[in-house]
């Protein structure tokens, strides 16, 4: 059994506790109040659930050591706080708990209230555990659906006052309305009836009690009340608000303030006189789109679908002009994988403002890494992206041999209808046998993907945009691409065609299909269109075998390629930064949801990772939730250290998107060389749009753009 299944199955067991808690101590009070002989049935039913109650409680603490053994964030607070919440009360209620309900089963009511035996103790006591055992066992699932896994020390106030606050409520009912009467030692007159007239001193103790228990009840209610308002207003508190500059709290220590910050815009970066420039104008619309299969659907588009196509070479100078013809939520251009300057990165209420319909903004900046990459809006990218307000992005490096047919493959789901390139049918690209392929994937999906190349053995060459060191021929493997991830796909060509195909775009298909060497030379001369010939004439079923992806392994990129020699290990003297990935119910923009945090909280109230330009950081994620997540350093690339303890042992991996599996842990080295302020979020765009986002901030640099307010910048 796996992390995340050993997860789940903890989660089960924390719920069937709390309810299997709550209906024994229910049923023991019922028995209480109920005076008459009592019935085996429901006492035997009371017993029954606290068993339950009882092994549930006993099974959630023997998944600790494995879950400490994936990783102690998958158990910490599960051991230093949930585990003593609810360990003490489940015994008490078990050995309490238990004889009372066997003495009730066996011989009715005492007369007397009294459990007989020194142990014993009243039977108001015993049910008082139950329902302190239930209470700690509901504090516990708030511990894991509200507080999560670095909860403030006043969250841990609230949720032991609630707790107790339960108890004595439960006490102040559970305690004899009128005490006992000894038994008459002679005949006496007959006691007033049920409901009679009760003396004064007792009336002021019944009031009393009743006054302490509102009040009581009054305060948590006022308590939870107050929490929830302090939360919401914690999840607005970036709305109109500008990113304060990070001053040196990550050295231990609290520097003075900066006296003169750096802005954002003032990050350009250096671009050299004499450059070639490429320059290229983007206009962002809305249109409705008719794809191949004569399906149509509202989209929003830089023109086309993908958008325009974006080239250069290495030393060139990137000039795109974005202009917003009319997007009414505003766009921007963001450059996926590509560490731009910081002024260029795109992202709304963080480096720009969103251009809203009728304005424009130049981007300038420097092509400076070969590779495959992509553009999309930053601002309400949740939505732009997936309604199609994206492109692809290539940088070659003139100093190497370019091969022969070069092909840019963008996967995407378009309200539904999945899309390889520019279709969800077939396209079809021509290339001479024995010449060199290169096909280019790029995930631009909120959602993995995974691929097939069929008809020919093939290398994985580049891994987001690094080239991959040695890499051995592959056949009979899927690709995986996260939500943004890149692999550049090599091969020679043969004789017959080769096939790509999705797991998310189940009717497309790309095919490249042998051709003469007259034809591939001049495209133009070929009397059809590449694009336009049907599958079924170059031999290619229209669709995969059925159950094709479910069956055939997955390449694992951490022992593929070939070590470098004389690799540096990572100094010992780094920083480390914890990122645990979970969910929780949070306040999102002021909406109630049940969020995705990372390290227990949703953003803008996740804790900033603060650097200074030069530092290194080695940063461990921590998935504990049920879905992956992408996650993508903005203007930055990280070296894998580790996957679940595991280091790698083929080429060095180089990623911006790192795939984080449901259970997965991985470790990462950062190098802090890029000054700004960057977004470092879950590429799974509803995810990061829920609360799965955070800031990398460089000490001294600020930015004057806001989130939300009269800009109305919405990142995600």
């Amino acid at each position: 059994m796996n992390i995340s299944q050993l997860l789940a199955v903890d989660l089960v067991l924390a719920i069937l506790a709390a309810g299997a808690w709550m209906a024994a101590a229910w049923m023991a009070i019922s028995s209480t109040a109920d005076r008459r002989p009592a019935k085996p049935r429901g006492v035997d039913l009371a017993l029954l659930l606290l068993g339950l109650a009882v092994v549930a409680t006993a099974a959630r603490y023997a998944l600790l050591p494995a879950l400490v053994a994936g990783s102690w964030w998958f158990a910490s607070e599960r051991t230093t706080i949930s585990l003593p919440l609810t360990a003490i009360p489940a015994a008490w209620a078990a050995m309490a708990g238990v004889p009372h309900l066997l003495r009730r089963r066996n011989t009715g009511p005492p007369r007397s209230g009294k459990l007989p035996g020194r142990a014993g103790g009243t039977q108001d006591w015993a049910v008082l555990a139950m329902v302190s055992a239930a209470a700690s066992a509901i504090a516990s699932l708030a511990l894991t659906f509200v507080l999560g896994p670095f909860p403030a020390p006043w969250t841990l106030v609230v949720l032991l006052f609630l707790v107790a606050g339960t108890v004595m409520l439960a006490r102040f009912a559970l305690v004899p309305r009128f005490p006992r009467p000894p038994a008459p030692a002679a005949p006496a007159a007959p006691a007033a009836p049920p409901g009679g007239t009760v003396p004064p001193g007792q009336g002021r103790m019944v009031r009393r009690r009743t006054t302490a228990a509102a009040a009581v009840a009054g305060l948590m209610a006022c308590t939870a009340l107050g929490s929830g308002v302090f939360a919401w207003l914690g999840s607005r508190s970036a709305d109109g608000a500008v990113i304060a500059a990070a001053i040196g709290h990550h050295r231990g220590v609290t520097t003075a303030p900066v006296v003169a910050p750096t802005p954002v815009t003032s990050l350009v970066g250096d671009l050299p006189d004499n450059a070639v420039v490429r320059h290229y104008e983007l206009t962002a619309r809305t249109e409705h789109i008719t794809l191949p299969s004569g399906e149509s659907t509202d989209a929003w588009t830089f023109g086309s679908l993908p958008g325009p196509g974006i080239e250069a070479q290495l030393g060139e100078v990137m000039e795109v002009e974005l202009r917003n013809q009319d997007v009414g939520a505003g766009v921007t251009l963001h450059w996926h994988g590509y560490d731009v300057p910081n002024a260029m990165d795109g992202v709304a209420g963080a480096t720009q403002d969103a251009v809203m319909p009728g304005q424009s903004m130049t981007y300038r900046f420097l092509a400076a890494q070969a590779g495959t990459y992509w553009y999309h809006t930053h601002q309400d990218s949740a939505e732009g992206v997936r309604k199609g307000l994206y492109g692809t992005f290539v940088a070659h490096n003139p100093t190497l041999p370019r091969a022969d047919t070069d092909i840019v493959v963008a996967g995407h789901d378009l309200d539904g209808l999945g899309l390889l390139g520019s279709s969800d049918r077939s396209s079809v690209h021509a290339a001479v046998p024995g010449s060199s392929v290169r096909v280019r994937l790029i995930n631009t999906d909120s959602l993995p993907q995974r691929y097939l190349l069929d008809g020919t053995a093939f290398k994985v060459a580049a891994v987001d945009g690094t080239e991959v060191n040695q890499p051995q021929e592959v056949k009979g493997k899927l690709l995986r691409l996260g939500a943004g991830g890149r692999m550049d796909v090599t091969f020679t060509m043969p004789e017959s065609a080769v096939t790509l195909r999705s797991d998310s775009a189940a009717s497309a298909v790309v095919v490249v299909a042998p051709s003469s060497p007259d034809a591939a030379m001049n495209e133009a001369d070929i009397p059809v269109k590449a694009a336009d010939i049907p599958v079924k004439a170059v031999g290619v079923p229209e669709k995969a075998e059925p159950g094709i992806f479910a069956t055939t392994p997955v390449l694992d990129l951490l022992d593929y390629g070939e070590p470098v020699a004389g690799t540096p290990a990572p100094a010992e003297n780094v920083r480390e930064e914890v990122l645990v990935l979970d969910r929780q119910f949070r306040f999102v923009d002021g909406i109630p949801r049940y969020a995705f945090t990372v390290n227990g909280a949703a953003y803008p109230l996740v804790p900033s990772i603060e650097v200074a330009e030069g530092d290194t950081v080695k940063v461990t994620i921590v998935n504990r939730t049920a879905e992956p997540h992408p996650m993508h350093p903005h203007g930055h690339h990280v070296q894998v250290l580790s996957r679940n303890g595991v280091a790698p042992s083929g080429s060095p991996l180089m990623l911006d998107t790192v795939d984080v599996l449901p259970g997965d842990v991985w470790e990462l080295l950062l190098h802090a060389d890029n000054p700004g302020i960057w977004m470092d979020h879950c590429h799974n765009l509803d995810h990061a749009a829920e609360g799965m986002m955070m800031l990398l901030k460089y000490e001294g640099v600020s930015s004057d753009f806001v989130h939300g307010g009269h800009s109305h910048n919405r990142p995600e």
